[in-house]
């Protein structure tokens, strides 16, 4: 059975529509959206964008977004006799990039952690859980105190916090990315300790107000509704460029699955960074695996050692 689509996933297929599909292609009859027509339309798009949304062009990811509504629709109007075929089948949207990510290196991953807690010990636990356990930047905002097992030294990812355009508020958190996402992970020993003494520091602060830590609430937030994902981006790409590198945030995702590729199975690889073949059932009634608790140890001597 087809997952249903999030409301947050809608409201931006509804906003691809209206801002990008409506203003190009609205005034043709659908029989008249041949591919010649999309291939222009996707060129014009990579070549200026749209100014009033994103003030630029747009990237060959966007626009394959674009062409994948569009062929949802002129399929749909083919299945139905509107039109003989669905010819966004025939047309040509920009190819996947697939240039080489910038990621850093063990010791200058270690010296970001140290550059990191200089600054403020919970944005260097920010920063310590992606290089350690390779969650995605929406995995880790998304992360409350229920999701954590800190005597078990575990975490359970089960949500993602992404940036919608267009959305009041600009952010919403919703199930993990794919249905492979929602996982237990393992945990090293000083990820545990991050995690233990930031929860004295968030539980000193509530009762300085007169209440409780509650277990629902953010790692990384005092509102209730989270932290925006695009505010920590910036923050790590400043501390990056403070230390004269070029690697990104999603870089220590790509950090963790190197680190860990030389040393571990590939289904390890793949349970620990999400993209393996978990069920939801097992996530809920077993323990990680000896392997992948190897897998948290040995990330932990990477980002630990002198």
């Amino acid at each position: 059975m087809a997952r249903p689509i999030s409301p947050a996933t809608l409201h931006g297929y509804r906003l691809t529509v209206e801002t990008k599909i409506k203003p190009a292609l609205g005034y043709l009859p659908v029989a008249k959206v041949d591919a010649r027509v999309l291939d222009r339309f996707y060129a014009a798009l990579r070549k200026a964008g749209n100014a009033r949304t994103d003030g630029g062009a747009l990237s060959a990811s966007r626009i394959r977004d674009v062409h994948a509504i569009l062929s949802g629709a002129l399929g749909l109007a083919a299945r139905w006799g509107y039109v003989p075929f669905n010819s966004a089948l025939l047309a040509r949207p920009p190819a996947p990039r697939n240039a080489a990510r910038r990621l850093p290196t063990a010791e200058q991953a270690r010296v970001l952690m140290a550059a990191a807690a200089q600054r403020d010990p919970e944005f260097e636990l920010f920063v310590r859980l992606g290089a350690a356990t390779g969650l995605r930047r929406g995995e880790v905002v998304a992360l409350r105190w229920c999701d954590l097992d800190l005597d078990g030294a575990e975490l359970s990812v089960s949500g993602n916090v992404l940036f919608v355009r267009g959305l009041v508020g600009g952010f919403v958190r919703k199930g993990p990315k794919s249905e492979h996402g929602e996982r237990l992970v393992a945990l090293d020993a000083r990820t545990v300790e991050l995690l233990r003494s930031h929860r004295a520091r968030r539980a000193a602060s509530a009762l300085a107000v007169g209440v409780s830590l509650a277990e629902d609430s953010y790692l990384f937030t005092r509102v209730p509704d989270g932290t925006r994902p695009e505010a920590m981006t910036r923050r790590f790409s400043r501390l990056a460029a403070s230390l004269g590198h070029a690697y990104t945030l999603h870089g220590l995702r790509h950090f963790t699955a190197t680190q860990l590729g030389a040393v571990a199975e590939a289904a390890t690889v793949r349970e620990r960074m999400g993209h393996g073949s978990l069920t939801v059932s097992s996530i809920y009634t077993h323990r990680v695996s000896a392997a992948e608790r190897a897998a948290a140890e040995h990330m932990g001597r990477i980002l630990d050692e002198p």
